[in-house]
Order: C-alpha cells, then sequence, then structure tokens
C-alpha cells in the first residue's frame, strides 16, 4: 500500500497549487460564505490551521498542510480522505489514463463510501450541486455537515451567481432531494427558515404539513413565512409563477385544514399582525371564512372591499350570503 507519510509518494509528478487553482477555489471559498467544506473536515477532524493553510498558497503550505494531516490523532481512513480530496484538487494537472485522486484512492483501497462522500464534498465546494446531491444521499453515508449541506443547496442561486454561474431550473428540485434522502434536523433558524420558503414556493400544502412535523415551539414563525411567501408581493415578486401562481397558492392556503389554535394564529396575523399588510389579506381571511363554512363571519364583515371581479365584488358576495341566511345571520357561530 502507498506510504502517505511520504509526501513525494502522496503528490507525485511534482503536482502543487498553482495561482490559478488557488484563485479558483478562494472565489468558491468566497461565495460559500468563507468557509469550504474541506475547512469544515480539518475542523471536525481537530486538523488546526483553517484558511491558513487551505488552499495551499504554495508548494511549501501544501507540505505543511499533508505534514498536519498525517500527524493528525485520526484514523488511517481518514487522512486518506483528506489526501484524496486535495489531489482531486491538483488532478487536472496530469493527463493519464487513471485520474491522480482515483489512482490513490485504488493504492490506498480507501472504502466506497467514504469515496464517495469525498466527492460529494468536492463537488459542494466547487459548487456541482447535482454530482454533489448524488454522492451525498448515497445510502451508505452516515450525514455529516446535513444543515450545512442544505442550506447551501437552498441558497444555490446566490452561491453560483457570486462566481458568474447561472443556476438550471432542473436543479431547483435538489434541495428538495436532499432533504428527503438526509432528513436534517435543521437546527439553525436560518436553515428552517429558508426551507420553509423554498418549500412554500413549490407547495403550500407540503409546506404545512412539514411545518406540522416541527417541534411546536418553531410552528408559529414558520407560518408566518409560510404565509409571507403565499401573500406579500416582495416576497415572491422574483419568484416564476409560471407553473404554480400565487393565486394559486393562495387559494390552496385558504383550504388548509388548520387546527383550531393554527385558525386564530393566522386570523389574528392576517387582520392584526404583520401580515395584515400583505397584499389581499383580508380577502385570504373571507375567503377562508367562506371555505370552512363560517357564514356568518361572512355576513358581518365590514371591512373587506375590493376590486370587481367578473361582476362580482365583496359586498355583492356578502349581500348574496346574508340574505341565503336569512334569519340564521344573527345567529352566533353558526356555520355550514
Amino acid at each position: 500500500m502507498l506510504d502517505i507519510e511520504d509526501f513525494e509518494a502522496a503528490f507525485p509528478h511534482g503536482v502543487t497549487y498553482t495561482p490559478g487553482i488557488v484563485t479558483q477555489i478562494q472565489e468558491y471559498q468566497h461565495a460559500l460564505g468563507g468557509k469550504t467544506f474541506f475547512e469544515r473536515l480539518l475542523e471536525l477532524l481537530k486538523i488546526r490551521g483553517g484558511r491558513r493553510v487551505y488552499p495551499p498558497k504554495n508548494h511549501q503550505v501544501l507540505q505543511d498542510l499533508h505534514q498536519r494531516i498525517v500527524s493528525a490523532e485520526t484514523t488511517l481512513h481518514n487522512k486518506h480522505c483528506l489526501i484524496f480530496y486535495l489531489l482531486k484538487d491538483l488532478s487536472p494537472q496530469i493527463h493519464e489514463a487513471t485520474e491522480l485522486a482515483t489512482a490513490f484512492a485504488r493504492d490506498v483501497h480507501l472504502e466506497k463510501r467514504f469515496w464517495t462522500f469525498i466527492e460529494g464534498l468536492w463537488a459542494l465546494d466547487h459548487l456541482q450541486f447535482r454530482t454533489a446531491v448524488e454522492n451525498l444521499t448515497h445510502p451508505s453515508i452516515i450525514p455529516t455537515f446535513p444543515d450545512e449541506i442544505i442550506y447551501i443547496l437552498l441558497e444555490g442561486r446566490e452561491k453560483l451567481a457570486a462566481v458568474g454561474m447561472e443556476k438550471a431550473p432542473e436543479d431547483e428540485i435538489l434541495p428538495l432531494a436532499y432533504y428527503n434522502c438526509v432528513k436534517p434536523p435543521m437546527e439553525e433558524q436560518k436553515v428552517r427558515n429558508a426551507f420553509c420558503k423554498y418549500l412554500t414556493t413549490r407547495n403550500v400544502t407540503e409546506s404545512f404539513y412539514w411545518i406540522r412535523s416541527r417541534p411546536e415551539y418553531e410552528q408559529k414563525p414558520l407560518l408566518e413565512i409560510m404565509i409571507e411567501h403565499t401573500l406579500e408581493r416582495n416576497a415572491w415578486s422574483g419568484v416564476s409563477n409560471d407553473v404554480y401562481s400565487r393565486e394559486e397558492k393562495a387559494m390552496e392556503f385558504v383550504s388548509l385544514p388548520f387546527n383550531d389554535e393554527e385558525e386564530e394564529f393566522v386570523e389574528k396575523f392576517l387582520t392584526e399582525g404583520k401580515g395584515r399588510n400583505y397584499l389581499g389579506a383580508q380577502d385570504t381571511v373571507l375567503m377562508r371564512a367562506i371555505a370552512m363554512g363560517k357564514l356568518t363571519d361572512v355576513a358581518h364583515d365590514s371591512v373587506t372591499r375590493g376590486r370587481k371581479f367578473d361582476g362580482v365584488t365583496w359586498e355583492t358576495l356578502k349581500d348574496g350570503v346574508k340574505q341565503g341566511l336569512g334569519p340564521r345571520k344573527d345567529e352566533e357561530g353558526f356555520t355550514v
């Protein structure tokens, strides 16, 4: 087996980090918020150095990083993984039948699950999201950095834009694919919020049931986000609505099976809270009352006004409800 403590054996052919490679990695590093997943891995394995050693600015720094890895108090396969990652960076310099990193992995008999995991992290660090998800959702892999990974996937469009690239429309499914396979805990609020926004733009009903699955203390803040990304103009104006329009989302929202506590919270949020300023907030409350059969609430509404639609206004509709209810309109809590 290859002796990884021998620098020349681990990094053959004099391969090293050129200024071009360093610059490119730094661009990805910046797009990822200042830290690559390789650096996270170094921290996890308690290998010191961080930004000072990756990407290696010159050959001496690469040798120093190699020494830090081989002398670390961690398992041999972890050391193999780290060197394999570095060789992924350097492989394009050597044009042989077998990629340099692949040859190394075979020489040290790197277990397939570790190989797959590093391939995924390397792809993620290079903003190759589809390849990353294909590898990081493999069933043999124990999820590592799951919250951090899904957050990068959710912010993918912005990350790519930072390096002058565009996200392919078909890659919009990747955060959901990763979530369904890995079930990240989403312990950080920013991760939960980002996923809630993403899910609501795709499917309001799925978003609602996902919120229901979260701990109780998280649910109301997430409901607010779901409502915002259903109704608020500033939240949805930049999102393509060709397939799933705002109107469709709003109609789906008014039919959700809220329990009594959720119902009270949502109505108060849309009539007294921040949501009262959202486009169509009062309309939504009234539509919700109609959908739930609370016709006396509709008959007694004195707030909602609106444009005429197909010859019908809210006033016309409410008058019709009053006439239909007759004396029952004064029965408190009457529903149909």
